[in-house]
């Protein structure tokens, strides 16, 4: 028996030993005790943006090519910098880091220029900004070994040192096509990007990653690209398209839709509708109703103009004011006016005449002049 207890106490040791051993070498684990929070308080959820951009984790900000997300990135920054508004909404002042693999210092001039006017601010006020130009660079910043495996680059180190000395409260990379340099639809190699998860935790700093759909995620609205897993990887995404209304025309290319698609600490669905305007991109209210009555509008003003080139090479004169041959209520009668009625067409008469679309002509003889509509371009 005491043979017996011998052993079980050697093998103890033993274990002991090779722990300790292991220890010295190796990092801790963050072992919690629930227990240990009895009484203290619950820490509240931090932002960047309120429900749309969780801090300390990496957000995915989607879209197509030329939508505008590096602008709406950059008026991110600007606002934090500034204390204003983005989009309608009040995002966390701080300081922010912004790697742009895609414009250079010029162009990045450019649109921060637009900016700052917008917010009525000098370029003074955007201390709190620090802007990389990494166009022409190897801009990876994980790339793929012998082995699959996504290793950090050097370019990874540089800027993690940059974020160690400015410590920004949000790193914006433009884009992740420029940083990731391994297979975009390798589940487990984007996995092995998601790091930024752990720079986010040692720094304290929220990351804004920028990308583009793949053709299925454009045509799909869900705006995903490459493996699953990107979409898995990220607390929070974002994404930007265009606008159509309930009858699915485009009626003003100006337009964005900004919404929530993933949100692990809130609830997905959030939109902002957003204008570009002057450089910059402001929010739009009561978007859906004013969609509608734009793609209402444009469809009366398209009538109108194919109608009255029709008219007049039939021969048959309308004019602006009422009477027989008054334009809008002579449109509105025809077979092929698609339901639009008189006051969409006059409304649209008055559109086109300050557009300088259509004009008013004088005709007939000397004894018995007359005006006529007619279109500007045939």
């Amino acid at each position: 028996m005491e043979t017996d207890i011998d052993a079980v106490n050697a093998e103890l040791d033993a274990q002991v030993i090779r722990i300790d051993r292991v220890a010295e070498g190796a990092p801790s684990l963050r072992v919690i005790n629930p227990a240990s929070w009895e009484g203290q308080p619950v820490p509240e959820r931090r932002w960047m943006v309120q429900d749309m951009i969780p801090a300390g984790a990496p957000t995915l900000l989607g879209g197509e090519g030329a939508a505008g997300k590096s602008i709406i990135g950059l008026q991110l920054c600007a606002a934090m910098a500034t204390g204003k508004e983005w989009l309608g909404t009040m995002p966390t002042p701080g300081r922010s880091l912004y790697l742009s693999a895609e414009d250079d210092v010029d162009e990045l001039h450019r649109r921060l220029d637009r900016i700052r006017k917008f917010h009525a601010a000098g370029f003074a006020d955007l201390g709190k900004m620090r802007l990389v130009d990494l166009v022409g660079e190897n801009a990876v910043l994980g790339s793929q070994d012998r082995s699959g495996l996504i290793e950090p680059t050097e370019m990874y180190r540089m800027v993690m040192c940059e974020i160690s000395v400015f410590r920004p409260d949000l790193v914006l990379i433009d884009a992740l096509a420029d940083a990731f340099g391994g297979d975009e639809n390798s589940r487990s190699q984007a996995r092995q990007f998601n790091k930024l998860n752990g720079a986010a935790r040692q720094f304290g700093c929220t990351f804004l990653v920028i990308s583009h759909p793949s053709l299925t995620g454009i045509n799909s609205g869900s705006g995903l690209s490459g493996s699953t897993a990107w979409n898995n990887s990220v607390r929070s995404r974002l994404y930007l398209e265009g606008t159509k209304a309930g009858d699915g025309s485009e009626p003003d290319p100006d337009l964005r839709i900004l919404s929530v698609k993933k949100a692990n600490y809130s609830q997905a669905g959030k939109v902002l509708t957003i204008k570009y305007r002057d450089g910059v991109f402001v929010a739009v209210r009561d978007s859906t109703t004013t969609l509608d009555k734009m793609a209402l509008e444009q469809r009366a003003d398209e009538t109108f103009l194919r109608l009255l080139r029709m008219f007049n090479k039939q021969g048959q004169h309308v004019g602006a004011s009422s009477g027989a041959n008054y334009a809008p209520a002579k449109f509105a009668e025809h077979p092929e006016a698609g339901g639009v009625g008189k006051r969409l067409f006059a409304d649209a008469m008055q559109r086109l005449l300050a557009n300088d679309e259509i004009g008013i002509e004088e005709f007939g003889p000397p004894s018995r002049r007359r005006f006529r509509l007619i279109s500007r371009n045939g």
